[in-house]
């Protein structure tokens, strides 16, 4: 089905749906709930915004007028959360039950805020803790406020949220971002677009693919129909306070710019709202290598640039108090110079690259009688990538030594996707809650590689290439165009059944559809449940099973078809003459190696359980002790069928020569104890606090990666390329003296496995990954790594002087210093694990020292 007809469907299904709702629309009485809104003087105030939120209808929104006094008509019965918050106090929250008789008149006090709360609700997610679908003590969340006072390294908060994602539950594309309901695998939206954000929350649950350990899910900012917000914020950091690098021989070239504007507010006739904003990102830096060549040492900084250019806008309108459509539009451009130079590469193999991305997405909510809701969406996405240009000379690679010549890269790909998604929910009474609903995605691919076309030289060591002996050559020839489509499918549903009081029980099924893979019976069952002991509900016990399938990724499936022996032909002359590799006396066989998916390949999945124990230690303080289990079976790996016979020269298929085929035949076994600290200690620290002890095996290092032997797999069974035996995370904010601000993010981690190699092609695979005897995968272990990132800020409020004369503190203005890596510790990346390479056991490259970064922020609220 062509997009257009896609486009075309989506459009009048959103269209049908809005006829029916109004056609089924009817009204109610209700009551009226009203109050007055005062200080701890018992002063009143005014122009409060007072919102109004139920499970079952849409949120309501009110000012306080200049006497206090707020009220809402019209009210229909249930269970509502009543929010109030102004600029300069702390936000007031309670939950309320409207029936048939009136409500009595509320006095709601709020208190001169210390310290912003994280506290967000909203109506489609139960308020109660004991249900399984909610937040539970180990779920970070944070809103908007908490966000902002934290320091974010150029303002890539997926960074700061990654540091809390376990990777044995991460799928084979990574981890899993939910923005507004559209998975995908980045954040790409404007940071100041980015309203709460939530990590493990509810990790069974059916409606998604992944675990919830290794899913975010954010939802964007809305304009507001009472008021309108702004702000403008930028920022810059420079070389001046910046510390080098441990590898550098001088301060690196630094200049970050950030500007970011934001608007929203009512649109006429108050039914619908609007929000706008746009964020200019440059980043000027310079890339330390690091290399040894045949001269000596070569320690350098190589300029680099990076500018990222997004904006994004939502529209949302409420036709009627039963319907809310949505609908928001996304771009994010991204330019990069002398990307890939730094570490090994020399400043040559710097390239250009960059990638556009625009996102639309329509969505229509409908409320259905009291206890029905269902929600539509449609999602289209249109990508371009490309990365550098085509080489006119051989680049050469002298394993973990140095890289020079032109870089082989040269891809170019245009990817289109649909998605659409239909959810429904019924909440029944007593806690009972039953979910369904399904999505369907295509995606088109045009790709173009023509990388390598002008060759590789690759040698083993310094001492090879001095003598001018390379290990390999290996060059492209052919077609470097592809295209095809790749089509996926599910369904969910989900029962969460309250049993009693004190228990909690919640049944899933979902089932996962892939045209590329071959099984078509990927049904995945989830259970989840929670228990209080006690009848005051401070002790929970929570636990929980489920299967979670995962996707074939495009990047394999185009690399199959490229490399397939018709379009792409890779070519590997070993021993080849060096400076011309096909000159008399080299092995000039022009045998093709290919990338093929194996016949009946599978969908891996993961199989996880947990135990955990959650303890309210008081009203602000919650303690969390979880035991998981992790099993992927299936998994994706790359594997020679066609390397050399043990102990023989002869290949099973005497017409290729590599044929390295993507199956599914890895595994991981994984276990982790993690402890988890979400609290308010006192009135002045905000802390959310994670410790986790974990192993983890595996026998394959991604979907690419070949073994050192590829007729016995026994010595990849190792420690996972990303097993941290230990891992702490806190992120906190502390309220200082005078209206002062701190926000802190701290992350600290034992040191990741390397694997050991002896530098040379033993076993004529034409792959220089072999090991030496009795040496297993992943043998090596490196050092540990710790980073304090402070923000330190300061909120001065503007005085406006409203009608009559009366002073209403609306406008804030904030300052703000960030310093990343405070304590200007050094902390190594990958270690060195070739034993030709004169950096073996150590590392040639570190993450950045420390720098300092100066903001300002306005904000008004009119």
């Amino acid at each position: 089905m062509s997009g257009f007809k896609l486009v075309v469907i989506s459009v009048v299904t959103i269209l049908i749906c809005l006829l029916a709702a109004r056609g089924e629309t009817s009204s109610q009485a209700g009551v009226a709930v009203s109050g007055s809104i005062v200080d701890e003087s018992a002063g009143v105030i005014p122009g409060a915004t007072v919102n109004l939120l139920g499970q079952n209808s849409a949120t309501r929104s009110t000012t306080s007028k200049a006497d206090g006094a707020f009220g809402f008509e019209g009210v229909a019965p249930g269970t509502y959360v009543l929010r109030a918050e102004i600029a300069g106090f702390e936000t007031y929250q309670t939950t309320i039950v409207v029936g048939q008789e009136p409500v009595a008149r509320l006095k709601i006090t709020l208190r001169v805020r210390a310290l912003e709360t994280d506290v967000t609700v909203e109506a489609d997610e139960p308020a109660d803790a004991f249900s399984t679908s909610a937040s539970n003590g180990a779920t970070l969340r944070m809103d908007d406020d908490f966000r902002r006072a934290l320091p974010i390294v150029a303002n890539d908060f997926l960074g700061v949220v990654g540091n809390f994602f376990y990777p044995a539950a991460q799928g084979s594309q990574g981890n899993s971002v939910i923005v507004d309901g559209v998975e995908g695998d980045q954040i790409e939206v404007p940071s100041a677009a980015i309203g709460t954000v939530r990590l493990n929350r509810n990790p069974y649950s059916a409606l998604y693919q992944h675990p919830g350990q290794a899913r975010v899910e954010v939802s964007t900012k809305r304009g507001r129909r009472s008021r309108y917000d702004g702000a403008f914020e930028m920022s810059d950091r420079n070389s001046l306070f910046a510390a080098r690098n441990a590898f550098a021989t001088s301060t690196e070239d630094l200049n970050r710019r950030l500007l970011q504007p934001t608007f929203g507010g009512p649109l006429p006739g108050k039914k619908s709202s609007f929000y706008f904003t746009a964020q200019r990102f440059v980043h000027d830096e310079s890339a330390v290598v690091n290399a040894e060549t045949p001269t000596g040492t070569v320690v350098a900084n190589v300029p680099t640039s990076h500018d990222h250019n997004s904006v994004f806008a939502r529209i949302q309108a409420w036709p009627d108090a039963l319907n809310t459509m949505t609908g928001t539009y996304g771009f994010s451009g991204h330019d990069y110079s002398n990307r890939d130079a730094g570490g090994f590469n020399l400043a040559e193999r710097g390239v250009a690259a960059g990638r556009q991305k625009h996102t639309l997405t329509l969505s229509h909510r409908l409320l259905r009688a009291s206890n029905w809701q269902n929600d539509f969406l449609f999602g289209f996405l249109d990508q371009e990538d490309h990365a550098g240009s085509a080489a006119t000379a051989p680049a050469i690679d002298v394993n973990d030594a140095f890289s020079s010549g032109p870089s082989p890269s040269f891809t170019r790909a245009n990817r289109r996707s649909f998605n659409l998604e239909n959810t429904a929910r019924y909440l029944g009474r007593a806690g009972h809650s039953l979910s369904f609903g399904g999505r369907l995605r295509t995606d088109h691919v045009d790709a173009f590689d023509a990388s390598n076309f002008a060759g590789t030289y690759e040698f083993a060591d310094l001492q090879a290439f001095a003598g001018r002996t390379p290990l390999f050559f290996r060059v492209n020839r052919g077609d470097p165009n592809a295209a095809f489509s790749v089509s996926a499918a599910n369904g969910y549903v989900q029962d969460e059944i309250r049993v009693k009081s004190q228990l909690t029980l919640t049944f899933g099924l979902r089932y996962d559809w892939q045209s590329t893979t071959s099984d078509r019976n990927n049904f995945a069952p989830r259970f989840a449940f929670a228990f209080a002991p006690e009848n005051h509900k401070k002790t929970i016990v929570r636990g929980g099973a489920g299967i979670f399938y995962d996707d074939l990724t495009r990047s394999a499936i185009e690399k199959s078809l490229l490399l397939d022996g018709a379009h792409l032909r890779e070519i590997v002359i070993s021993d080849p003459s060096f400076p011309n590799p096909f000159s008399s006396g080299a092995d000039v066989s022009r045998l093709p190696s290919t990338v093929r998916v194996a016949p009946g390949i599978r969908s891996p999945y993961l199989s996880e359980a947990s135990l955990g124990v959650e303890r309210e230690l008081d009203q602000r303080n919650r303690l969390t002790a979880e035991y998981s289990w992790f099993r992927g079976t299936h998994l994706f790996r790359s594997r020679n069928i066609n390397a050399p016979l043990p102990g023989t020269d002869l290949r099973p298929d005497p017409g290729f020569l590599n044929i390295n085929q993507i199956e599914s035949s890895a595994f991981l076994h994984s276990q982790a104890l993690t402890i988890s600290w979400r609290g308010r200690p006192g009135r002045f620290f905000q802390p959310y606090a994670q410790y986790v002890f974990s192993k983890t095996t595996n026998n394959m290092s991604g979907t690419f990666s070949v073994p050192a032997n590829n007729y016995d797999l026994r010595a990849e069974t190792g420690p996972a390329d990303d097993d941290a035996r230990h891992r702490f995370n806190m992120i906190g904010v502390v309220a200082l003296p005078r209206g002062f601000q701190t926000g802190l993010v701290l992350s600290v981690s034992s040191g990741l496995p390397y694997d050991i190699t002896t530098g040379f092609d033993d076993n004529s695979d034409t792959v220089a990954n072999d090991r030496p005897p009795g040496i297993t995968r992943n043998t090596g272990r490196g050092t540990g790594t710790a980073q304090l990132d402070v923000r330190i800020s300061k909120s001065f409020a503007v005085v406006r002087v409203q009608d009559g004369g009366q002073a209403q503190r609306r406008d804030t203005f904030d300052l703000i210093v960030d310093v990343f890596n405070a304590m200007n510790r050094t902390n190594f990346k990958a270690i060195v694990g070739d034993m030709s390479s004169p950096f073996f056991g150590r590392a040639n490259v570190a993450a950045p020292a420390r720098t300092v970064q100066f903001s300002a922020r306005y904000t008004l609220r009119r």
